[in-house]
């Protein structure tokens, strides 16, 4: 007789969900989800430096509860006929073990259902398209937020300020005095949390009614403030506290408390998360308005504006606003327009074309469904990529693009593209969920964000080069490293650089990689003034390398190619290129040569650097010439030629990018031979990821 005893399924999600309910709804149970506020949800911070104190381990600890699991014990909570679970107040109680437990099992389970989705896919793969719903319904559930509360405050103001006539007549107040509604009761409970922490850590003892005594706010204190606003404001965006939420029968159900947050104990309101608060400001609107038919239309067209608006602002705040084009028509040369660009940003060969769009994941997706999450994620992601995709292809043919004004604007000649997805809301697992699902075109990986994690990359990568350089290393690894938050991602740039380690196939990066980023963003939500985190690249010290950088990087916007490839080395061959630049300078001082110069392979081309005698005409055409050389040589659409004389005081005095589509020619060719007989040149072989060799040297001819 086999032994050998099976692990039992877990029990049903159904089974789980009600005991969840008869948890949530046992006497004192409001209580104690104050008391798993104050353990799950207080951050803490040093005023003195501005410095989140809290450990990273327990920052993103599974251990905590989610926001959605908080908030699936105050929907169940608010569903009892009886005051009990709040007029009571238990002196010891398990809940909070059993809430954890329970949530731990509702994890597992949809997890369990979830497994057949892997297939016999390879490690790196998120699993079958057929059967992913299942798969992405525990990435969505579960995923990292993306907005910070200083965020959702200023897209909210921005996102409905076009919709004040409806929001007047039909919720008695405009977006403003609701975000500085909302505000005020943050800061109150915000105030009323920290002075408990300050009893805390003097020993002083709390009960959970004492904690939950921190989370109210007197309906009598808003309406002295705020007026008749104050009950426009609790008729949207409060829940009663007994005998509401009844539609809420499933996890992935539409609960109402994530639409109205704060709950109502008649003169008191309650606030169990204040981010949840904040986040429904910028959600909750659009549910509102969504039930008015006629007015559909009108809401769909400002959401667009704002998405397409906002998106350009934020772009222009790294590149200029020269920099950066909206609403661009592609024009082919036939009637009709061949494409539009919502948002472009041409910044000397880079060209990035960004398409926004305003699709949330709807609910039936959200509960696992896979037609639902595909037709969802070809809304919000598959389609506008394609429209990017397609708009790429056609500038990359050549076709004109006309401005707002119906200008031309001036395209460059190779183009280095990025499509690039913008959300205006989260889409959760989006960038995990498409290594599955998105149908993407040849060596072109997308960059998907949402409006938050584009603000947050901008403050954090605020000059042009240091952001096109992450957009590329960001497409770069989108098959080979995963993450269930792109702050991970932006978090391990600013640390170590994003890279595939050289010794791996493929990467997952864990959510404590997003610690410098929430350290910062965070700091800015309790409006504490710190200095941005300097990355790594900033970080650099090489010189002369480091000094070269520093100027290409507010230099010409068609230098800025230059710096991104140097970017793309290892410091160890920066190292190496920067000991040889030492070198022949020292050289070219000491013998009076006329140029000495060496040659490396970049990622789109290569860079020769001259150093020279004279900063003169004939200097400059010899560097060219060695540049020539190569770029024809190695069959290459880009090279760049840097200058350094060694009489005067420039790291470097001239610089000509040598950017033009490689052709087989018969003169290039017969050039290329002339250059060989003058300069003994070749080019460095660079492995990438790998201490390189020292580069050799172009041998220049003596005198003038």
């Amino acid at each position: 007789m086999d032994e050998t005893k099976q692990r039992p399924s877990p029990r049903s999600e159904q089974e789980i969900f009600s005991d969840l309910r008869s948890l949530a709804q046992s006497d004192g149970a409001l209580h104690e989800i104050s008391a798993l506020v104050y353990r799950d949800w207080v951050t803490n911070y040093d005023p003195k430096d501005g410095r989140i104190t809290n450990d990273p381990d327990y920052r993103f600890s599974t251990e905590r509860l989610h926001k959605n699991e908080l908030m699936l014990l105050v929907g169940l909570m608010v569903q009892s006929n009886s005051d009990r679970i709040y007029s009571v107040v238990q002196e010891e109680s398990e809940f909070a073990a059993l809430a954890d437990k329970l949530l731990r099992e509702l994890h597992d389970r949809i997890n369990f259902e979830a497994f057949p989705a892997f297939g016999a896919t390879a490690g790196n793969q998120l699993g079958e398209a057929d059967a992913i719903g299942p798969l992405a319904r525990e990435a969505i559930f579960y995923g990292a937020e993306n907005f910070y509360v200083h965020q959702l405050t200023r897209f909210t103001r921005l996102r409905y300020r076009d919709d004040a006539i409806w929001l007047l007549q039909n919720a008695g107040m405009s977006i403003r005095p609701i975000i500085d509604i909302a505000t005020f009761i943050m800061d109150r409970i915000n105030s009323q949390m920290s002075a408990i922490g300050h009893y805390r850590s003097q020993g002083q003892v709390f009960t959970n009614a004492d904690l939950t005594n921190s989370l109210l706010i007197a309906k009598e204190d808003l309406r002295k403030k705020f007026g008749a606003k104050a009950d426009a404001f609790i008729a949207k965006f409060v829940t009663p506290a007994t005998a509401s939420n009844i539609q809420f029968d499933s996890p992935f159900a539409v609960n109402g408390v994530a639409i109205a947050p704060i709950i109502d104990l008649g003169d008191v309101l309650y606030v169990a998360n204040q981010y949840r608060l904040m986040e429904s400001l910028y959600e909750s609107p659009f549910y509102w308005m969504g039930l008015d038919k006629a007015y559909v239309p009108t809401m769909a067209k400002n959401r667009g504006a704002f998405l397409e608006k906002t998106t350009a602002e934020i772009l222009r705040s790294v590149f200029g606003k020269d920099h950066v084009f909206e609403n661009v028509i592609i024009d082919n040369g036939t009637k009709n327009d061949a494409g539009e660009i919502d948002v472009l940003v041409l910044y000397g060969e880079f060209v990035l074309i960004v398409q926004a769009k305003s699709k949330r994941v709807t609910m039936k997706a959200r509960a696992g469904d896979t037609d639902a999450l595909k037709a969802d994620f070809k809304g919000a992601i598959q389609d506008p990529y394609q429209q990017a995709l397609s708009c790429a292809n056609l500038v990359k043919s050549g076709a004109s693009c006309l401005g707002q004004n119906g200008r031309p604007i001036e395209m460059p000649r190779l183009p280095r593209l990025f499509p690039v997805v913008v959300l205006s809301d989260p889409f959760p697992g989006a960038t995990f969920i498409s290594r599955t699902l998105l149908t993407r075109g040849e060596n072109i990986a997308p960059v998907i964000w949402d409006l938050g994690v584009l603000d947050c990359i901008a403050k954090m990568l605020p000059k042009p080069v240091d952001l096109l350089f992450y957009l590329q290393c960001r497409a770069a690894v989108f098959d080979t490293m995963g993450s269930d938050s792109e702050y991970n991602y932006l978090g391990y740039h600013i640390s170590h650089k994003l890279a595939l380690d050289p010794e791996a196939d493929f990467m997952m990066l864990d959510r404590d990689f997003a610690t410098v980023v929430d350290d910062y963003m965070m700091a800015t939500d309790f409006g504490i003034p710190v200095a941005r985190p300097v990355g790594i690249l900033e970080r650099l010290s090489i010189p002369p390398v480091t000094e070269l950088l520093a100027i290409l990087k507010d230099a010409d916007p068609r230098l800025a190619s230059v710096v991104v490839d140097l970017y793309d080395f290892s410091s160890a061959a920066l190292e190496d290129y920067a000991a040889v630049i030492v070198q022949i300078r020292d050289e070219v001082r000491a013998t009076g040569k006329a140029i000495k110069a060496f040659s490396i392979p970049t990622g789109s081309g290569g860079i020769t650097y001259a150093v020279v005698q004279k900063h003169d005409k004939a200097s400059l055409r010899s560097a060219e010439v060695i540049g020539e050389k190569h770029k024809y040589d190695t069959k290459s659409d880009r090279w760049y030629v840097i200058v350094d004389c060694v009489h005067t005081d420039n790291p470097i005095d001239a610089l000509r990018p040598l950017v033009y589509p490689w052709e087989e020619d018969e003169d290039q060719a017969a050039n290329s031979l002339v250059a060989s007989s003058l300069f003994n040149s070749s080019v460095q072989q660079r492995v990438m990821g790998e201490k390189s060799r020292t580069p050799p040297l172009d041998k220049g001819a003596q005198g003038d």
